[in-house]
């Protein structure tokens, strides 16, 4: 079974899961009177789009999307789409993530407004993740494998959360974050790891897009890349087994 969290996501918004948790976490930045909110989005991301799309529904709320530019760059088509969406642009120097982030963040203070945490590591969307994730019926999980991709490891939190029964193996297939990060993600939320979860290193960089077969639309960054390891690795999984595609 495969959970297709990208139709979530309906035009002009991305086939992005995460824009569950993005929606709440706006609503109550627009509730306490904040009506500018930036973003960190890396080249191939959709967060920045997502966050201009969803900015639309709320009256006056607007946003920043800020990213990684090198002297030869041009600016990213996901980035592209999200400025004709109305999303004001910063671009950063290229340079230590953290660093870049650092300055995305001062200039969106700078005016008055709200960033977003690095990946939307926040409560709001690790609880979006786990109100869905309640919602899959247990046949379908118990002392079975359910795998997915890892970016932050917020979605990974929220399954861990939200899951009615525990599965036999939850495996989760980085994107290219280091194991440690992922981990330190989820246990501020999930404080006891549970022995059942396991983590696989990623076996090829961020960056690189990924060109294997798939039979439902899967991010070449993120999804698709724990699709090739359960592809590779299937007679080893107890069934029932479930493939959450995040749609990142």
């Amino acid at each position: 079974m495969v959970k297709r969290e990208d139709l979530y996501g309906i035009a002009p918004a991305p086939p992005l899961g995460k824009l569950r948790g993005l929606r709440l976490f706006l609503a109550h930045a627009y509730r306490r009177g904040i009506d500018l909110v930036g973003c960190w989005d890396t080249r191939i991301s959709m967060l920045g789009l997502g966050l201009a799309a969803c900015c639309r529904e709320f009256a006056g709320m607007r946003c920043i999307v800020s990213y990684p530019m090198r002297k030869q760059d041009v600016t990213p088509p996901l980035v592209a789409k999200a400025a004709s969406l109305g999303a004001e642009l910063f671009p950063v120097t290229a340079a230590r993530i953290n660093i870049c982030f650092a300055a995305a963040r001062q200039y969106v203070e700078e005016r008055g407004g709200l960033m977003l945490p690095f990946g939307l590591e926040c409560e709001e969307a690790v609880d979006a993740v786990a109100r869905e994730a309640a919602r899959v019926k247990p046949e379908f999980i118990s002392l079975g494998t359910v795998v997915l991709s890892c970016g932050s490891g917020v979605s990974l939190a929220g399954l861990l959360r939200g899951f009615c029964v525990r599965p036999h193996r939850l495996v989760g297939v980085s994107s290219g974050r280091s194991i440690d990060n992922i981990l330190r993600c989820v246990r501020r939320y999930i404080p006891k790891i549970p022995a059942y979860l396991e983590l696989r290193g990623a076996e090829v960089p961020y960056q690189v897009p990924l060109n294997y077969p798939c039979p439902f639309p899967s991010n070449p960054y993120y999804d698709l890349k724990a699709w090739r390891y359960l592809d590779n690795h299937y007679a080893e999984f107890r069934g029932p087994l479930l493939f959450w595609n995040i749609g990142a």
